[in-house]
């Protein structure tokens, strides 16, 4: 008896047998295909697994003190206005940590049943499903490192305040998750009052806030966007950029309501060191360079089978390792923002 018929899902259907094809190189292609395309805030991050390819579970990123020019000639640009130094690089400066140390997964059986009388793509669906399902829980895991990154007491973290608390821009009324000019202004301050320019951030937003940006005359006119037909954002539907800045669109920003974190399509946080957690988070205001994750090696996205005779099913797990690093502070290395209410 030809095994292969056997493990391929039983029935002895000899012919068209879409089980042959569910082995782990097809589907860790396609699966990692829906992975990478379901990503919203894992596909602003730096992919650091380059660092890790070769094994380890923790990349050591070094901090950079500012380096400052002087004069190099004296009034008559004949002497050296003074000597030569090397600023000396240390130890002491410190380091960034990126540990890989979460792990996700997402499993499915298949019957044999089930795929003799599907009409349909058996496939297609199911490495959809199981990409977004990774793709779900990764981004899950740095919107809560972004929310940790920006409040204050934070009530799921042991009251804890991030790194780069205080980082707020007044972006939206009060109250309200509605965008007003003024808000768009303070964001553009904020950016070049950090040493940056606009190409160097993008926007994340809330549902709630992305869609007050069709109450905006300015940005839905096209004597205010210079846009006219399908790419009026009216029109279209989709807004691109705001001031300059690239605007993303996410309904898994994290919050903590209680002592624990979720997703919210209206989050809020807490912006000043007091309270709960009553101000209107927006978004985020995220420069390029601000978020990384690593992979562990062949971990990304990786897929096995196997046939469970006892069920007449072909069982897959698909499942990552990685971990995700912040880089950011509230003093000179502001990277990361929070977009809040606060206009009257």
């Amino acid at each position: 008896m030809d095994s292969k018929k056997i493990l391929s899902g039983g029935l002895q259907d000899q012919t068209n047998a879409v089980l042959d094809k569910f082995i782990p190189e097809i589907w860790g292609a396609s699966l990692q295909d829906y992975f990478e395309k379901s990503l919203v805030f894992g596909a602003l991050a730096n992919d650091l697994s380059a660092m890790v390819a070769g094994g380890g579970d923790m990349i050591h990123l070094p901090k950079h003190s500012e380096l400052v020019a002087t004069d190099l000639y004296s009034g008559d640009n004949n002497a050296l206005a003074s000597g030569i130094t090397f600023a000396a690089g240390t130890t002491s400066e410190g380091e960034h940590q990126l540990k890989i140390d979460q792990s996700t997964m997402a499993a499915v059986a298949i019957t044999d049943i089930s795929r003799a009388q599907s009409s349909y793509d058996v496939m297609n669906i199911y490495t959809q499903k199981l990409g977004y399902a990774l793709a779900k829980k990764v981004d899950f895991y740095l919107a809560t490192k972004l929310y940790q990154e920006i409040t204050f007491n934070d009530g799921a973290n042991s009251n804890a305040d991030g790194n780069s608390r205080g980082n707020n821009i007044n972006f939206v009324g009060n109250g309200t998750y509605d965008i007003k000019t003024e808000g768009v202004a303070n964001m553009i301050k904020a950016i070049y009052e950090s040493d940056a320019t606009v190409e160097d951030y993008v926007m994340v937003l809330a549902p709630a806030t992305y869609s007050s940006l069709f109450k905006l005359a300015d940005f839905a006119r096209y004597d205010g966007t210079g846009l006219a037909g399908d790419s009026n954002p009216l029109v279209s539907g989709f807004a691109g950029k705001l001031g300059g800045v690239p605007v993303v669109i996410s309904n898994n920003i994290v919050h903590a309501p209680s002592s624990s974190y979720a997703q919210s399509t209206a989050p809020k946080f807490n912006s000043a060191d007091s309270g709960d957690e009553v101000d209107e988070l927006a978004g985020y205001l995220i420069h390029k360079e601000a978020m990384h994750i690593a992979y562990a090696a062949g971990m990304k996205s990786r897929v096995q089978s196997d046939y469970h005779l006892e069920s007449l099913s072909t069982r897959f797990v698909a499942d990552s390792v990685y971990g995700c690093l912040i880089t950011s502070d509230n003093s000179n290395n502001k990277k990361v923002f929070a977009l809040m209410d606060g206009i009257s």
